[in-house]
């Protein structure tokens, strides 16, 4: 079987816990895009595991792979391979040649883009994400494959520097010498990493030519696509299922299935439009401790949004959908789901591109009451016919609007804490 699972909403949906409970039956997963900006947090037995970079498919599968789509910082990735083996002590990883590399000068021009956006502040995690992104594209860029020549480090660094001079004049990189380090600091760190380097897209058609289920993972969510989220409060990279293609050379019309995962509610770190945004309550907030896994930031929140898990079901081509925190939304005395888009009174059947008119909706919503709490390790036993009514109704409320079924119910951190169908067991 070969998959993709996403996220539909403005990332931190639970896809790590997800990723990570289906993982099981795959050899290998991939990810295909974004970099240490992504938080994916799995619970096992109690303990937690928080990987940025890693796919969270990793503690279960045989052979992970960061597709070319994806920015890496070395750091960050060696300290995860670090945990991941103590973890998963039979795991394959494999790096692709083409992934970039994230620099301390990209984090650094980072926050100097950030501090000069104005109004259209997107609330950036100054991971250099952002930058580094703009280099590949750029064709300046620092692969993966650059690391085992100190030269070829030397002239990109420079150019990177040429180019953004006006934004490094307050950095340490003014400095030609610092340049230097840099690029022997990557040097050295290639060389730590230099025996999990491959041509990953290779790797991946041989590995389904030989009959591998494979699972690919992104990273982020529907609403954060540099393309089809709400610009500029994006991320810098294409998040939606088809963007596995290009993010690590396999072909999506081989993938059998496409699996969506959202919050039963909403959550959204940083700025830009948030339709059912709760403004005067952070009870959900607190519930469902809403901090970001990268960040730590708090999270705004908000009611399900029908319309856009509607446009991002379009957008992927969703087959099934994983609801996640459910037993945190029952806590709340009164549930609300926003159902549709008006403007001027009148439904839209669009998802906005202007900003202004996101600034003229308003959300009709439906009101249903809570479910409090549950039994639920007698869920776990007897699965979906234990579910309280009103989680029921939520659910087939949720299955009726998108026109989809609601596969994998998860009731809690833990990976035990999972309901879900046969296909997975």
């Amino acid at each position: 079987m070969i998959s993709v699972i996403l996220g539909m909403q403005f990332g931190d949906e639970g896809k790590g816990k997800i990723t990570d409970y289906i993982s099981k039956v795959y050899d290998d997963v991939v990810r295909f895009n974004g970099g240490g900006n992504a938080g994916h947090t799995v619970v096992i037995n109690d303990k937690k595991y928080k990987f940025h970079l890693i796919p969270s498919g990793a503690l279960q599968s045989k052979t992970v792979i960061l597709g070319n789509g994806m920015v890496l910082d070395l750091e960050e990735l060696l300290t995860e391979i670090d945990v991941l083996k103590v973890a998963n002590k039979n795991i394959n990883i494999k790096i692709s040649a083409n992934a970039h590399i994230v620099s301390k000068m990209h984090k650094f021009l980072d926050k100097q883009e950030e501090s000069i956006r104005s109004n259209l502040n997107i609330g950036t995690t100054s991971m250099g994400i952002g930058p580094t992104y703009e280099d590949k594209y750029a064709r300046t860029g620092i692969r993966v494959i650059d690391l085992s020549d100190i030269e070829i480090l030397r002239q990109k660094i420079g150019t990177i520097y040429k180019m953004k001079k006006e934004l490094l004049k307050d950095s340490i990189y003014n400095d030609e010498n610092e340049r230097e380090n840099l690029a022997k600091d990557l040097y050295s760190l290639g060389e730590k990493i230099n025996c999990y380097i491959d041509y990953t897209e290779t790797l991946i058609n041989a590995e389904y030519k030989t009959g591998k289920n494979i699972l690919f993972e992104g990273a982020q969510g529907g609403m954060l696509d540099i393309d089809f989220g709400i610009y500029p409060f994006v991320t810098s990279s294409n998040t939606i299922a088809g963007a596995l293609s290009s993010g690590s050379g396999f072909s999506f019309r081989k993938v059998d299935k496409v699996i969506g995962v959202f919050k039963a509610y909403q959550s959204k770190v940083g700025s830009g439009p948030f339709p059912t945004e709760i403004i005067d309550d952070d009870s959900l907030r607190k519930y469902g401790s809403e901090y970001g896994t990268t960040t730590g930031r708090p999270r705004r929140v908000g009611w399900l949004d029908i319309p856009l898990l509607k446009y991002t079901s379009m957008l992927n081509d969703v087959d099934s959908l994983a609801i996640t925190k459910v037993d945190i939304l029952g806590k709340m005395d009164k549930i609300k789901v926003g159902l549709k888009y008006l403007i001027d009174g009148k439904e839209i059947d669009y998802f906005p591109k202007k900003l202004k008119d996101f600034e003229k909706i308003r959300v009709e919503y439906k009101e249903i009451p809570g479910w409090g709490d549950m039994d639920e390790e007698k869920i776990i036993d007897q699965g979906y016919s234990a579910l309280p009514k009103n989680m029921k109704d939520y659910l087939k409320l949720i299955e009726d609007e998108i026109g989809k079924n609601i596969e994998i119910i998860s009731l809690g951190e833990d990976r035990k804490r999972t309901i879900t169908k046969e296909i997975f067991n």
